[in-house]
């Protein structure tokens, strides 16, 4: 398969382009599999962190983002959606409280997305999928390739992108930060408007079990 892999959105606080930039990747590099690699919400309203007072509600934000993921969900009706830390956030705040996940909504049900393959993690083609959650570094998809011994693609890590290989005895595998696409300006991000590193914005695409970084032409997707 040619897979497209989505990374980091944190709706709605998203690149207003990234949408068109995903569908012309997809049908430029002629895509039939398709993968959000995690934080496909923010949910910075129920965040454990600090939060931005200029930024919406939590129900208001919730609204906006439902409104948001269908516009994706409508474009990509069948996908792999992966569950980054953003995503778990409503999970992990009933926990903290004593609430059962048992009395918690489905990601499928909170999101209207009853054809999405909602998961923590997925191999396509012996390529490894996951969100990435506590790691970090210069190359940390490499780092989780090498200890596993397959190629793997994650997201998380917004200022890290691109491919590196390594290899053992027998075979060879890469590992693909595939960057982010959030609004670098939104208010949810102010925390990281002075850190050293920037968000690189882009995707993966996955062709004929290779990995490749698709950097977003920022040029031709203004942000405004």
């Amino acid at each position: 398969m040619n897979v497209l892999t989505i990374p980091d959105l944190h709706l709605p606080a998203t690149h207003p382009h990234a949408l068109e930039f995903c569908v012309d990747t997809y049908n430029k590099y002629k895509c039939d599999k398709v993968v959000l690699i995690g934080d496909i919400g923010d949910s910075h309203g129920i965040s454990f962190h600090p939060k931005n007072p200029r930024c919406p509600s939590s129900q208001d934000e919730y609204e906006q983002t439902l409104i948001e993921i269908q516009q994706w969900y409508d474009t990509f009706t069948d996908a792999d959606a992966i569950i980054g830390n953003h995503d778990e956030r409503y999970f992990r705040l009933a926990e903290s409280v004593n609430i059962p996940s048992t009395y918690l909504k489905a990601y499928s049900e909170v999101w209207n997305t009853p054809n999405w393959n909602w998961c923590f993690e997925t191999e396509i083609d012996d390529v490894y999928y996951f969100h990435g959650t506590n790691l970090s570094g210069k190359t940390p998809a490499l780092n989780k390739a090498n200890s596993m011994g397959m190629s793997v693609v994650m997201g998380h890590a917004h200022s890290v992108a691109g491919v590196h290989w390594g290899a053992g005895p027998k075979r060879r595998w890469f590992g693909l930060d595939v960057g982010c696409l959030i609004n670098r300006e939104a208010y949810q991000f102010r925390y990281g408007r002075h850190l050293p590193k920037k968000p690189i914005l882009g995707c993966g695409v996955v062709l004929d079990g290779d990995g490749y970084f698709i950097p977003m032409p920022l040029e031709k997707y203004k942000e405004k």
